[in-house]
Order: structure tokens, then sequence, then C-alpha cells
């Protein structure tokens, strides 16, 4: 009867070790966080939603200073900057939520 118990209890022992090895690594965890890639995408779909062609544009990206939101940039090509060429959507990363910010 004692070495059921015993048996019984190194059974348990390492199911539980096994189970508790199995958990998903750190970037696992964030699975439904925006990744840069993706909010490059979402970005670049409403931008051409305003009616913009993205192919005149350079698209930058950067985090704001919190750490929540991708910021992603156009900026229009060319030799001279002219007023309301650059815009900015702004992808939430825990939700996906994109706001437009027209030209300077």
């Amino acid at each position: 009867m004692k070495l059921i118990r015993v048996g019984l209890l190194a059974f348990l022992m390492g199911v539980l070790w096994l189970t508790s090895c199995t958990r998903p690594q750190h970037g696992q965890l964030n699975q439904g966080m925006v990744t840069e890639s993706k909010a490059i995408e979402l970005a670049k779909e409403e931008f051409a939603r305003r009616g913009h062609k993205v192919s005149g544009y350079v698209v930058t990206i950067e985090t704001n200073s919190t750490g929540h939101k991708w910021i992603v940039c156009f900026n229009k090509q060319g030799a001279y900057a002219a007023p309301g060429d650059d815009h900015v959507v702004i992808v939430e990363k825990a939700t996906g939520k994109v706001v437009f910010m027209p030209g300077r």
C-alpha cells in the first residue's frame, strides 16, 4: 500500500514538473500585441484608405515614449518638402486601433 502511494506521488510530481515546463516563453505571452510589421501594414491600409499613394512616401516607424503605440511616419519623397506632405498614423499596440493624422 505504501509503495502505491509513493508511486502515485512520484507520478503526480512528474506531471506537475512537465506541465510547469511547458509554459509559453515571454515573447509568446503577448500574442495579441501588434508587431512592428503588422503596424506598418495597418498604417499603409489606413493611409491608402485616406486617398494617398504609399509609393510616393518614405515610411518610418518608432514607438511613443510610453511604448504603448507605434508611430508610423509617411514623409513625401523629393528634394523639397511642401506643407501638408508629411503624415502620421498612430497604431495602438494592444488593440490595433489606427488614428490618421494629416500633414503639418
